[in-house]
């Protein structure tokens, strides 16, 4: 997850536009494939704005507070 990639998507992205592109990267992966981390690394950072988008959307805030919500979720799961 990286979080320089994930704010490129929202500034650059809507919700549509990111679904066209997760849909893009499922498309894209080979089911003979053994090494798909850049594949995975690209929808992380995609699913991760969309959460964030949703997120801002539901909450009626900036998407960088909802990415700063986001962000410390993700630290409380991992630590």
């Amino acid at each position: 997850m990286n979080a320089a990639e994930i704010r490129r998507l929202i500034a650059e992205n809507d919700l549509a536009s990111l679904e066209r592109l997760e849909q893009e990267v499922y498309a894209s992966m080979d089911d003979d494939a053994n090494d798909v981390s850049e594949l995975g690394d690209r929808l992380t950072n995609i699913l991760g704005a969309k959460r964030v988008l949703e997120q801002a959307t539901q909450e009626g805030v900036e998407p960088k507070v909802a990415m700063r919500t986001f962000f410390k979720d993700v630290r409380d799961i991992i630590g």
